[in-house]
């Protein structure tokens, strides 16, 4: 598990430090992963009220488009962590975040929430998201899916709140006010990443490398002052788009099996509510929905880190893929308008696909070195923006005019996105190490 890292034994897996950096991240993405992972409370809102008169299609090409640009920019922000560091993307991510929140609270029509939501919020989220989850690879190592879990953790205490206060909110002060507190709320939890979240320094060069090349500093001086920005920027965007790592099947089919699992996480949260609706639940019981899923991933999450460091990372995923489908088929399905079967998959389900987002990095980690993890991870989110983007278009196509047959018909969608998953999981751990049994 820990043979595609170069220096392993620098890293310290622990420490006063360390978990200060975890508890950065920690709160971070309470809201970089918080606001993508409740999406249905605003999605069920707006499609009732400021977008009422647009088609279902259309309105879903807000929430395609988050995530769609939130992980296109992977590529490009996870190798600037590489350069540079943690501090300046997420102190821009921080700004582009919640100056798109406030946007989005102004916003009326269709073009305005793509260009306020999809466009400069997923903007922020995803400057962020490179340095608050690549800055965990350069402190941990055996303990990474545990450390990973529990910084995850927090978009799923984000997701929680933030359903449940919007709900609220939406009846006391109004749409604007609501969207407007959880910008607030975001930029008090990003301030905290920005003070905590740093990455490990790195080794000393020695002498004659300082004297070739410089610490970094002085070359993003040298940049300005010998006007080499255009060459610097066709540098940096020719090791962004570097995707000679295509060649590796281990990372295609780790990138397929990231994208059925998240799909299937990503699409249920944002049609969640609106299913229940349309089986003729209460607007509490529908909301309280995604707030149940969210609940229940915490402890999972922690749970599935834990035994992923112990048992390995990619076992665990294939075993949650296959009780994600389970849940699907057995409880999803048959449950239409039942309240008692609908708390119990919305349990079950955050249960079972907890471990997506957490054990990502982790996966990922085990393809790859932590000094080029931020390309690596970046370019996989990059790869996700085609492919999530054209998965809940699919997603909204099925639903199409939202008909309980076309809802029915969703959950069918998504039963058979989690068997897919859990074949290219297997496949992707048979791409590393073959069929044998080992802690992989």
């Amino acid at each position: 598990m820990y043979a595609s890292e170069t220096n392993a034994a620098s890293i310290p897996d622990g420490g006063k430090e360390a978990y200060i950096v975890l508890f950065g991240s920690f709160m971070g993405l309470i809201a970089d992963f918080g606001i993508a992972n409740s999406m249905g409370a605003i999605e069920s809102y707006i499609s009732t009220h400021q977008l009422i008169l647009d088609k279902n299609v259309n309105v879903s090409w807000i929430f395609s488009l988050h995530l769609g640009v939130m992980y296109f920019g992977g590529v490009f922000f996870g190798e600037l962590f590489d350069r540079y560091g943690a501090k300046r993307p997420l102190m821009a991510g921080t700004v582009l975040l919640c100056c798109g929140l406030f946007a989005t609270a102004e916003s009326r029509t269709l073009y305005q929430f793509i260009l306020s939501f999809s466009i400069l919020t997923a903007l922020g989220t995803s400057v962020c998201m490179s340095p608050l989850i690549g800055v965990l690879s350069h402190w941990f190592l055996k303990k990474r899916a545990m450390a990973c879990s529990i910084a995850t953790i927090g978009g799923l205490v984000g997701a929680s709140c933030f359903s449940i206060l919007l709900q609220q909110l939406y009846t006391k002060v109004g749409y604007k006010w609501a969207i407007r507190v959880l910008a607030f709320i975001c930029l008090f939890c990003m301030g905290i990443a920005v003070l905590l979240v740093k990455e490990r320094a790195k080794e000393k060069k020695s002498v004659s490398d300082q004297e070739a090349h410089g610490d970094i500093n002085s070359q993003i001086s040298d940049v300005f002052t010998q006007g080499n920005v255009l060459k610097t920027s066709l540098n940096f965007l020719k090791g962004a788009l570097d995707f000679t790592i295509l060649k590796d099947s281990r990372f295609v089919l780790l990138t397929l099996a990231v994208w059925l699992a998240e799909l299937i996480s990503m699409s249920s949260l944002t049609y969640l509510s609106s299913y229940a609706l349309n089986f003729g639940l209460s607007n509490s019981n529908a909301y309280l929905l995604i707030t149940i899923v969210n609940v229940c991933g915490i402890p999972s999450r922690l749970v599935s880190g834990i035994l992923a460091d112990k048992y390995g990372r990619f076992n665990v995923m294939i075993g949650t893929s296959v009780l994600t489908t389970i849940v699907i088929f057995g409880l999803w399905l048959p449950a239409k308008g039942s309240v008692g079967l609908l708390f119990a998959f919305a349990a079950l389900f955050g249960i079972s696909t907890s471990a997506v987002i957490s054990l990502i990095p982790a996966c990922t980690g085990q393809i790859c070195s932590s000094n080029n993890f931020g390309k690596v991870y970046g370019t996989l989110y990059f790869l996700l923006g085609f492919l999530t983007m054209l998965g809940m278009y699919f997603a909204s196509l099925v639903i199409s005019h939202g008909t309980l047959i076309n809802y029915r018909n969703f959950v069918l969608y998504e039963g058979a996105l989690a068997v897919s998953s859990g074949i290219i999981w297997t496949l992707a751990r048979y791409s590393a190490i073959g069929w044998k049994l080992a802690k992989f």
